[in-house]
C-alpha cells in the first residue's frame, strides 16, 4: 500500500487526505489540532462575529487517515523523510507539503508593535479581536489600512477589510468625523483590472481615500506614522496593518526547493515540487502564481488526489475568491491562467453565497458536497479570451 505522508492539516491537508481512500496509507502531521475557517476572521475583526470558527482535525479527517499532532522541522525529499520536533522520523513513497502560510511583521521596523496593540486579521482570532475592540472603541480619527507587501492570504481582504471598516464607523455616526486611507502596494485598488473597474469607484464613492504605489518601508509608533518605500506618509488614529506572509519555517534538503519566503517551488500545473516527482505542494504553501486562498487549495487537493491515483491532471490556476463589498453586496473574483479575470457586478446572491462557506465549509473537508462543488465549478469554467463561456 503506497504511503502518503502529508504535512499540513489545514484546508487542503485534510480535503487530500480524505479524498484518498483505498490503496493509500495516509497519514498527516499537523502543528496544531486546532482548524480554523480563517475567512471568518475578517467578521471577527470587523462585526464582533463570536469566534465559533475552529474544530478539532482529529474529528475532520476520515477515520482510516493516520493523525500525527508533531510540527514537522525538516524535510529530506532525497531520502524521502520527514522529522517533527520531537525527532521521530517518518518515511513516505508520496510527500505532499500543504503547510499553508504565516504572518511575519517582523519584516517591517514598527509592525511588530503595531500588529501588537492592535491587532490584524489574518493570524488568530485574538489578533481579530483586538481588532475590533480598537474600532468598537473608536469615535473619529484616521484610520489607515492596507497591505503591508505583495503577497496577501486571501487577496480580496484588504478590500474588504476598508469597507466594513468605512461600514461601521458610517453605521455609528462617526463618518463626518473620520477620515480612512486604504494603502496598496500595487498600481490600482485591486490588482486585477477588471475588478478594480468595481472597486475603484465603490471607494470613491465612500470617500475613502486611495494611495496606489504604497510599500510599507516602516511604522513609526511614536509619531503615529507609516512612511513607504516611495516617500510618502500616512499619520493615523488606528492603523490596521496586513503584515506580510510567509512559509512555515522548516528545514528543507535541497534547500533551493524554496523561495526567499520560504514558499515551495512547484510545477503550477503538476504541482509537483522542483525536481521531485514523488511529492507535491498545495495550497498557500507554494509558489504557483495564483491566489492564496481555501479555494485554490481545494482546487490543488483534487488535482493531486487525481494524480496520485495514476490521472494526468492538471491545475489550470482557477480562481474563484469570494469579495464582500459591504452592504449586503458581493462579487467573486474568477479566472485561470489562461482565462483572465473579468468584470463581475456585485449582488446580494453573491453575498448569501459567501456568507453560506462558513456553514457549508466543514461537510466540504470531508469531500461530502464535492459533487456539488464539481458542479459548481464546472459551470462557472472561466473561458480565455475569445473562447465562450461554458462547462
Amino acid at each position: 500500500m503506497r504511503r502518503v505522508l502529508i504535512v499540513g492539516g489545514g484546508t487542503g491537508g485534510t480535503m487530500l487526505a480524505n479524498s484518498l481512500g483505498r490503496g493509500f496509507e495516509v497519514t498527516v502531521i499537523a502543528d496544531s489540532l486546532a482548524h480554523m475557517f480563517a475567512p471568518a476572521l475578517l467578521y471577527v475583526a470587523f462585526r464582533n462575529a463570536q469566534p465559533t470558527i475552529v474544530r478539532n482535525e482529529r474529528r475532520l479527517l476520515a477515520s482510516h487517515v493516520r493523525l500525527i499532532d508533531r510540527r514537522a522541522t525538516a524535510i529530506d525529499l532525497h531520502a524521502r523523510i520527514v522529522t517533527t520536533d520531537d525527532g521521530e522520523r517518518y518515511a513516505y513513497d508520496n510527500l505532499v507539503v500543504a503547510t499553508g502560510i504565516g504572518t511575519d511583521p517582523a519584516q517591517i521596523p514598527g509592525l511588530g508593535a503595531v500588529n501588537r496593540e492592535f491587532g490584524d486579521y489574518h493570524s488568530t482570532i485574538a489578533q481579530a479581536q483586538r481588532v475590533w475592540r480598537h474600532l468598537d472603541g473608536f469615535t473619529g480619527g484616521t484610520i489607515a489600512l492596507g497591505q503591508s507587501s505583495p503577497i496577501c492570504k486571501c487577496p480580496p481582504s484588504p478590500i474588504e477589510g476598508v469597507l466594513l471598516a468605512e461600514e461601521l464607523v458610517r453605521a455609528r455616526g462617526y463618518r463626518a468625523a473620520t477620515r480612512i486611507v486604504f494603502f496598496t502596494p500595487f498600481p490600482r485598488a485591486y490588482p486585477a483590472e477588471a475588478i478594480d473597474a468595481v472597486v475603484a469607484p465603490i471607494l470613491h464613492a465612500r470617500g475613502i481615500e486611495l494611495m496606489t504605489f504604497f510599500d510599507v518601508a516602516e511604522i513609526d509608533s511614536e509619531k503615529r506614522v507609516i512612511r513607504s518605500i516611495e516617500g510618502d506618509d500616512i499619520s493615523y488614529d488606528l492603523p490596521i496593518v496586513i503584515p506580510p506572509f510567509v512559509g512555515a519555517s522548516i528545514a528543507y534538503e535541497p534547500a533551493g526547493v524554496v523561495d526567499a519566503s520560504r514558499f515551495v517551488k512547484c510545477d503550477k500545473a503538476t504541482l509537483t515540487i522542483e525536481g521531485f516527482e514523488d511529492a507535491f505542494a498545495i495550497g498557500d504553501a507554494t509558489n504557483v502564481p495564483t491566489a492564496k486562498s481555501g479555494v485554490t487549495a481545494h482546487l490543488q487537493s483534487k488535482v493531486v488526489a487525481a494524480r496520485l491515483r495514476g490521472r494526468d491532471v492538471r491545475f489550470d490556476g482557477r480562481t474563484n475568491c469570494p469579495m464582500d463589498l459591504a452592504g449586503g453586496r458581493a462579487l467573486f473574483v474568477v479566472g485561470s491562467y489562461a482565462a483572465p479575470v473579468v468584470h463581475q457586478n456585485p449582488s446580494r446572491i453573491k453575498a448569501f453565497m459567501k456568507m453560506s462557506m462558513a456553514k457549508i465549509y466543514w461537510l466540504s473537508l470531508r469531500t461530502l458536497l464535492d459533487p456539488f462543488f464539481d458542479l459548481y465549478f464546472r459551470l462557472t469554467r472561466p473561458a480565455p479570451p475569445g473562447v465562450q463561456p461554458g462547462p
